[in-house]
């Protein structure tokens, strides 16, 4: 028996494959049709943009190509690193080592100089000390007013120099020769001392006896030690009856403390 030819014939399609192939069909659509909106959702965004930035550029000629390109661009760009930010209250502080001071060193005090007008006795030139030969004015010998700077006790005047020492006694109190001598001057002293006295014992050694109440020698006259010469009394420039005794070595007057 002769066979039939093949290829005229078609295959029998089962049912079953003819539903499925037309799911497929159907699904594939729907896919295609969803990606052309979304497509051409995207392509009017586009056109959108770019007629944006033609308007925009054809507002402002100046505008670069490279800003429509931007401006045109859709690309998202990739993410990065956070920006770095900083609270705009904090603050920066720079640590350095502290730097102190000292106050130089005080200079050392200079030495104390002795009051003006305070000059040690001298030895006589060729001979023994002056000292040697002078004793107390006084029988009682009670300093009230030493030398050296003071108030004056009748103006209160401060830095006065006190050119000898005050002994105090009673009125007429009897008055001695510190030293054997000549009598140089006798009389009224106009510059504050009273009746005054002056002995010169020689060398440049003198004494002098001020605010005497009376005078018992004269002027030339030659005196022991010790001799009485006058009394006490507070005439001239006095507060009250006292002998202001002096020693001068040269024409200056100088400590009598250092005599006797």
């Amino acid at each position: 028996m002769l066979s039939q030819p093949k290829h005229g014939r078609r295959r029998a399609i089962p049912a079953s494959e003819t539903i499925r192939d037309r799911r497929r069909a159907a699904v594939a659509e729907s896919f295609l049709r969803s990606r052309g909106q979304k497509l051409g959702a995207a392509a009017a965004v586009t056109g959108m943009i770019a007629l944006t930035a033609l308007s925009a550029a054809q507002a402002d000629p100046g505008k670069t190509a490279e800003a429509l390109e931007g401006a045109v661009s859709t690309e998202i760009p990739a993410a990065g690193p956070p920006a770095l930010t900083a609270d705009p209250g904090a603050g920066i502080a720079f640590s350095r080592p502290e730097v102190g001071s000292a106050p130089a060193p005080k200079p050392a005090p200079a030495p104390e100089v002795q009051s003006a007008g305070t000059v040690q006795a001298p030895a006589a030139t060729g001979s023994a000390a002056p000292a040697a030969g002078l004793q107390a004015p006084l029988a009682s010998v009670n300093v009230s007013s030493r030398f050296g700077p003071r108030v004056n006790p009748l103006t209160g005047a401060a830095g006065e120099m006190h050119t000898g020492i005050d002994l105090t006694g009673a009125c007429t109190t009897a008055v001695f020769a510190a030293g054997a001598g000549t009598v140089t001057e006798a009389g009224w002293h106009r510059y504050g001392g009273g009746n005054r006295i002056v002995v010169d014992h020689g060398n440049g050694l003198k004494t002098t006896y001020n605010h005497l109440a009376r005078i018992g020698v004269s002027v030339g006259q030659a005196v022991a030690k010790g001799a009485q010469i006058a009394g006490v009394g507070t005439t001239g420039n006095s507060t009250g009856c006292h002998l202001h005794f002096e020693v001068m070595v040269n024409g200056k007057t100088v400590n009598p403390d250092a005599f006797f």
